[in-house]
């Protein structure tokens, strides 16, 4: 893929854009098409930074097929991706940053509404709480979902001082190919 024809077809709107509430309230992302089997993201702050940081220092397992394309301003220059300093600094950026991704789907409102309840303020439990959370999530899903999560809790925990805590039932969703359960999203910048 030629990831700067992209950019380029991207700015000149040749994508149409999905409409998904969820994905513009929860995540505040614009999503748009990109063939059968994958959207482009469009997202306005660093959270996707902070989570693929994660992703790759804690190896995590279920995760989405995503990676930046590249980052434009609000001109529509495409400008160098800010470097891991000034993603970290505790500084919102005006860019935005243009990611492809495999398409997922929303939980249903049972799973969504299990994971508001046990992750949604993991940053509040005592550490033996979050383990019985981790083993609960274990139980009714897997093992590799709690220990996933049980990483990224250490990755806040680690940058606690730039993220803040924003995993929830909205922010796990499913491959439509074979249901498996991913996570997007689990970080927002602290205020």
């Amino acid at each position: 893929m030629n990831t700067d024809q992209v950019l380029k077809d991207f700015l000149i709107g040749k994508y149409p854009q999905i409409f998904c509430e969820k994905c513009e309230m929860t995540f505040l992302t614009n999503v748009y098409e990109f063939g059968d089997d994958h959207v482009l993201l469009e997202k306005r702050s660093l959270g996707l930074e902070y989570y693929c940081g994660a992703i790759h220092k804690m190896k995590l397992k279920k995760v989405p097929e995503i990676y930046r394309i590249g980052v434009v301003d609000e001109e529509d220059n495409i400008v160098t991706p800010p470097s891991q300093e000034e993603i970290y600094s505790g500084n919102e950026t005006d860019y935005r940053f243009i990611y492809v991704m495999e398409k997922l789907q929303h939980l249903d409102e049972e799973d969504a509404a299990y994971f508001d309840r046990c992750v949604k303020d993991l940053e509040w439990q005592k550490e033996e709480d979050r383990k019985k959370i981790y083993h609960g999530v274990t139980k009714r899903y897997n093992a590799e979902l709690a220990q996933d999560i049980e990483k990224l809790y250490d990755y806040y925990d680690e940058h606690k001082n730039v993220l803040a805590w924003d995993l929830h039932g909205d922010n796990l969703m499913r491959r439509i190919t074979n249901d498996e359960i991913v996570i997007l999203d689990p970080y927002t910048r602290r205020a």
